[in-house]
């Protein structure tokens, strides 16, 4: 055991470092606020994420929509489980998932409980055959999180706006 003059410093380093933090609280800034969600509107997008944003319809001031292809088939809602092909990327164009044609596609039930919320708010509303661009702010995304892929190194970002390409390969109606 460090003699008491050790543990004494220990001590009051440690009080000293949980004092700071509660004054200062445990933000980006060291300020008591996480900065402002970044805005896709004021973004600046690499032409390789065909994203431009005054031709898009805006959701809200967290999502917008592109329709390039309407699609024929039945009409997406909340709750129904799909299966879609679509690129994820950022705003710089770095691409952190794919999953396109002739590949397996990618299934998942459309709810907050299964995809992030841009998802949830950006699909609903296609139909099957139909391929949309999501413009989605971290507030409807993975917010402050940093996603890593499995060796750790990061794919998105804290605060990303992110760029999905969507196709609706199925749905089935929601249980």
């Amino acid at each position: 055991m460090p003699p008491a003059s050790v543990r004494s410093r220990r001590l009051t380093a440690a009080a000293l470092a949980v004092a700071v933090l509660s004054v200062y609280g445990c933000s980006l800034d060291g300020g008591s606020t996480l900065p402002p969600v970044s805005d896709p509107a004021t973004q600046t997008y690499d032409v390789s994420t065909g994203v431009n944003i005054a031709n898009m319809t805006r959701i809200s001031q967290h999502l917008y929509t592109q329709d390039f292809v309407v699609g024929t088939g039945s009409t997406v809602a909340v709750g129904d489980s799909i299966e879609v092909y679509y690129t994820g990327a950022l705003v710089g164009g770095f691409q952190f998932n794919r999953r396109v044609a002739p590949g397996p596609v990618t299934g998942f039930r459309l709810d907050t409980l299964s995809v992030i919320k841009g998802w949830v708010g950006g699909i609903p509303g296609m139909r099957v055959g139909g391929k949309r661009k999501l413009v989605i702010s971290p507030a409807l995304g993975y917010g402050y999180n940093t996603a890593r892929d499995n060796a750790g190194n990061i794919l998105i970002p804290a605060n990303s706006v992110l760029v999905f390409d969507v196709e609706i390969v199925s749905r089935i109606t929601g249980t």
